[in-house]
């Protein structure tokens, strides 16, 4: 059939769409004579450009219905591996029940997959077949995916309970559509829930909350990268005049890299950003980035996340590498309207004017949007691999190291990278938490993750072999670690630290931690009562003895300039003695350097 017989009127459309989930809808699912269009587009002109039927094997969505990392595979739903009529009939009601609640085609596709998994091992036994879906069989079914593993970094291990939770909410899924089936007998687990029967409950269940799996991109790896891509762009000018397609595509790649390092966006949202998405805003002096795009994931739509500069440089640039192929496209667009295609205009609509256009290799050189699995699997490990690491780079790790970095600089603790990230303050918190047009679901895990790193902080300090000193702060929570009869109170020592750490404030002064939950004043924070040094902080203090040092060492600073230097030396021997250093013994090894290297403090 041709794309130009798959249109239709609306009155045509109206008379063959597939019913909504009803009863009278789900006699006729059983009986196999439920039919209808359940994908489609409407056309600029008010027809209908079909998709696809209930009653074919394949369905096919249109491209508005995927985010703009999918690619056209995954915007398929594929019946036909069920071999057997009744189930196939089940997961086809499942999923159109499920699609009219608004489900995207993502979670589409994984409710089909575990539902094919369970009916596969289903009809692998005679019995199980003959039995249908009853508490027995159910059981049974769990034994069996228990026994189940996944490759995981080279190594094989058994489902994590997440997964296990999504194979058996399938079974759930078919007792809720389908209890008018022959099939369904009984609920799986009638005072059971499939989070139980995976384990996913409990203290394992608040762990796995609080615990996340995602990595953040150790410095060791990142600074090396944001050196590399930062050199491609600010060699932007020179590889596009000459148009190298090595050196333009790593130029490419490192424009990407910097969009999901600097703003916390997912990959399908970076590839939604269009030409000039961008605005600023000054307040108090202060210059605010916004970048505009689609947030597909939580159903957001249009949304703004809050960016450096550097960030929208990389947006202008990725304009410039991508203008000739938007004029193909406006090219191919003109054709596929002149030839009734309308697919194609669709296609090619959705797309257009977007900053990460690419070239399909499969389809001729049509143009589409770079994938966000060409990202994850090919590009961003081809950036470790300029730099000769090994780090299983992907891009859903941005994320995580993102409000990471933005969390530490919000605490007043600017690492590695404070230059890109010296704009996140406790005033753009309050922008994102007060601003609708902001991606909310970052801010919500802006603050996860400032709980979570604020813990692991405060966490270390009640471990009795972590060196702290400072003022009362410091010394009552060496007092406390030491007290057996308090921790056999809490059970553990991890859980005195989490009741005790849990009303500690908690911001950086640069070389020591502030408990205050007042902004501090002190000039010498370290032996304020608010005050914390932590091992965290030794570096800084080595670098302020390796100052006090030098200073020591000049001819031309006058009486009351030794009399100071001498004065910031017996500050900085007395804490890092405190610390326990031996401070003799790193005075020797720094004379001995032949290059000594001043920290930034």
């Amino acid at each position: 059939m041709s794309s130009v017989e798959l249109i239709l009127t609306q009155a045509e459309f109206a008379t063959q769409q597939c019913p909504k989930p009803s009863d009278s809808t789900l006699e006729r699912a059983i009986d196999g004579s439920l039919t209808g269009i359940v994908t489609y587009i409407k056309l600029a002109n008010g027809e209908y450009q079909t998709y696809s039927r209930f009653e074919d094997d394949v369905w096919v969505f249109p491209a508005c219905q995927g985010t703009k990392a999918i690619v056209a595979s995954q915007l398929k739903l594929n019946f036909a591996a069920i071999s057997d009529t009744q189930m196939k009939r089940m997961a086809k009601w499942v999923v159109w029940s499920k699609m009219k609640e608004g489900l995207a085609v993502s979670s589409l596709k994984s409710v089909l997959k575990h539902l094919n998994t369970y009916f596969q091992w289903v009809l692998s036994s005679d019995t199980t077949v003959t039995h249908g879906l009853t508490a027995f069989t159910s059981n049974a079914y769990v034994k069996y995916v228990n026994t189940l593993t996944s490759k995981q970094k080279g190594e094989i291990k058994p489902l994590v309970a997440g997964t296990k939770v999504l194979k058996f909410l399938a079974l759930e899924e078919l007792y809720r559509y389908c209890k008018a089936f022959d099939f369904v007998k009984e609920h799986p687990w009638s005072e059971s829930s499939a989070s139980e029967q995976a384990g996913h409950v409990g203290e394992a269940l608040q762990e796995a909350i609080k615990k996340p799996k995602t990595l953040i991109i150790p410095d060791e790896v990142l600074i090396p990268l944001c050196q590399l891509t930062k050199s491609y762009l600010d060699r932007a000018d020179e590889i596009l005049a000459s148009a190298k397609y090595k050196e333009s595509l790593l130029l490419r790649d490192s424009c990407i890299f910097w969009l999901l390092l600097t703003t916390g966006m997912r990959i399908h949202e970076v590839l939604g950003i269009k030409r000039g998405a961008y605005r600023s805003e000054t307040k108090d002096d202060t210059t605010y980035y916004y970048i505009e795009t689609v947030s597909e994931k939580t159903h957001t739509g249009l949304a703004e996340w809050i960016a450096p500069q550097i960030a929208t440089e990389a947006i202008d640039i990725l304009g410039q590498l991508s203008a000739p192929l938007q004029a193909q496209l406006e090219r191919d667009l003109v054709k596929a309207k002149a030839s009734n295609d309308h697919s194609e205009v669709h296609r090619l609509e959705q797309i257009s004017d977007h900053i990460c256009l690419s070239k399909s290799l499969r389809k001729k050189d049509a143009i589409t949007i770079l994938s966000g699995i060409t990202i994850t699997e090919l590009r961003l490990p081809n950036l470790c691999k300029q730099i000769e690491s090994d780090w299983n780079l992907s891009s859903h790790q941005f994320r995580r190291t993102f409000a990471n970095y933005a969390v530490h600089s919000e605490l007043g603790d600017l690492r590695a990278l404070k230059d890109h990230f010296k704009h996140w303050s406790i005033t753009m918190t309050a922008l994102y938490a007060f601003n609708d047009n902001l991606d909310s679901e970052l801010f919500e895990e802006l603050l996860r993750e400032k709980y979570l790193v604020e813990e692991e902080i405060k966490q270390d300090w009640f471990e009795l072999d972590s060196p702290i000193t400072g003022g009362a702060m410091a010394q009552n929570i060496k007092k406390v670690r030491q007290d057996g009869e308090l921790i056999k109170t809490f059970g553990s020592l991890q859980n005195m630290a989490k009741a005790y750490s849990s009303s500690i404030p908690i911001r950086s002064t640069g070389i020591v931690w502030c408990t205050n939950d007042d902004e501090c004043r002190c000039d010498k924070s370290e032996d304020c009562e608010h005050g914390i040094v932590d091992k965290g902080h030794l570096p800084y203090w080595e670098g302020m003895l390796v100052q006090q040092m030098k200073l020591m060492q000049l001819d031309d600073i006058g009486e009351a300039g030794r009399a100071a230097a001498q004065k910031g030396m017996e500050r900085t021997e007395r804490l890092l003695s405190a610390m326990g250093i031996d401070v003799a013994a790193m005075k020797q090894e720094i004379n001995q350097r032949e290059y000594i290297e001043v920290k930034n403090v």
